[in-house]
């Protein structure tokens, strides 16, 4: 396993190889590929990052999502102006952090989906699901569950955090597949 240099993530870096998805096929029914993130919705924060004819969509089967997602603006064309897409009031936003299930799809309406898989957990991912492939894009992430504060916020090498028990555990973040793509 290659170490990384900084415990530090912010936005994890599979932004750029989702560039890399496959965008020569064509798009299922003339829509967009849909790309979903679960419970590290945080790290992926704006389809940016998605080539085009990719959309990024929120799922709360994967794993932790109770509060309010970001949503959507309304189209710049449906508005008449990027300052009243991006400034409308919307009865589907709240302050309050509430869930708001319009935010969401399910899995089943996924191309694509971001998943994190925690070796020292029991949690089902798609890792195991014989409905979804690994599409070769996977970065380390810290398990906080099973990693002290200490390790958490510095890098102990090791040997060191071994000594110290200060243990910092691993999962990996992937990018998977449908194995059988939506008609």
């Amino acid at each position: 396993m290659e170490l990384p240099t900084s415990n530090i993530t912010g936005l994890l870096p599979l932004g750029p190889s989702i560039k890399g998805l496959r965008t020569e096929q064509p798009l299922h029914n003339d829509l967009d590929r849909v790309v979903c993130m679960g419970g590290a919705w945080y790290w992926f924060p704006s389809s940016y990052w998605l080539p085009r004819g990719y959309h990024l969509q929120f799922v709360r089967e994967l794993g932790g999502v109770d509060g309010h997602l970001p949503g959507d603006f309304v189209p710049a064309k449906a508005s008449g102006s990027v300052q009243k897409s991006t400034s409308v009031e919307r009865p589907d936003f709240n302050a309050r952090n509430e869930w708001e299930p319009s935010h969401a799809i399910e899995l089943s309406q996924c191309d694509y989906a971001v998943d994190i898989e925690y070796p020292m957990r029991e949690e089902p991912g798609l890792a195991r699901s014989s409905e979804w492939q690994q599409v070769g894009m996977c970065h380390s992430v810290l398990d906080p569950a099973n990693t002290s504060v200490l390790a958490r916020m510095v890098y102990v090498p090791h040997v060191l955090a071994w000594m110290a028990g200060q243990r910092q555990e691993w999962g990996q973040m992937c990018v998977y597949e449908r194995r059988n793509p939506i008609a």
